[in-house]
């Protein structure tokens, strides 16, 4: 596998200190109890409102993709890598360790599936903070027919990673972007298309995996959850125009 620069590196250390936080952070079963059911209480208020405000076509689509993100959380939560957990197999489904690890996913699932059905301004740009609730981050500056972005992931209850800046072509509702001449010596052209479409911007590559570890796709369907004011903009595209990630 190629080696994982510098972007890689941060989210590795994002995900190994992931796990000796929720250790540090352990939670009696009582209390983690109690947390996962108010962040599973705040979910479900969430999947009523999209069931309300979505045509039934689309939430039909959302019911798939709902069934998908909850073996998705169970996966995660249920590992002791991930949760920090001193355990050598699965956790229970009743431990403090996977009750806290859940509710945690929880909540990011919540918050993108309330930008999912919140109204928009008409003229509002994609600039902004984008998540796909699956442990992907996109930040995004749109300007004059491109959009300049970074693009991180941390996928997995191990170290797959990954990370990519670049100014994608955007037209409308489409983007596309091509790493061809940025690295010579790379034999593979990387690819992303990006389409805008129902609040969700879907995002899917071709010959990734220059920039990331196994299975640490940038693919997926991103909802937009937060802004970015002018300084944080500025750094995006500072990084997009170079393509590399600079550190904090």
């Amino acid at each position: 596998m190629r080696a994982i620069t510098f972007p890689a590196i941060l989210l590795l250390f994002s995900f190994l200190t992931l796990g000796a936080s929720l250790a540090q952070d352990a939670l009696t079963p009582r209390q983690a109890r109690a947390k996962f059911e108010k962040a599973d209480k705040a979910l479900n208020e969430a999947w009523a409102a999209a069931k309300a405000k979505l045509p039934e076509a689309e939430f039909n689509k959302l019911k798939d993709s709902q069934r998908a993100w909850v073996e998705y959380r169970d996966y995660l939560a249920r590992s002791p890598l991930y949760s920090g957990a001193d355990s050598q197999g699965e956790l229970a489904l009743d431990s403090a360790e996977y009750l806290s690890a859940a509710a945690e996913l929880e909540d990011m699932r919540t918050e993108w599936l309330q930008a999912l059905v919140e109204e928009k301004p008409e003229d509002e740009t994609l600039t902004g903070v984008w998540t796909d609730s699956y442990g992907g981050t996109l930040q995004v500056v749109e300007r004059e027919g491109e959009l300049f972005f970074i693009i991180e992931c941390v996928r997995g209850p191990t170290s797959h990673i990954g990370g990519l800046s670049g100014v994608a072509a955007w037209n409308q509702t489409i983007g596309w972007y091509s790493d061809k001449g940025v690295d010579k010596e790379k034999e593979e052209v990387t690819s992303l298309s990006f389409t805008m479409r129902d609040n969700q911007l879907e995002i899917i590559g071709a010959n990734t995996g220059h920039y990331h570890g196994a299975r640490a796709y940038f693919d997926g369907s991103y909802v937009k959850t937060g802004a970015l004011n002018t300084k944080a903009q500025a750094k995006v595209v500072k990084a997009a125009k170079s393509g590399e990630l600079q550190e904090e």
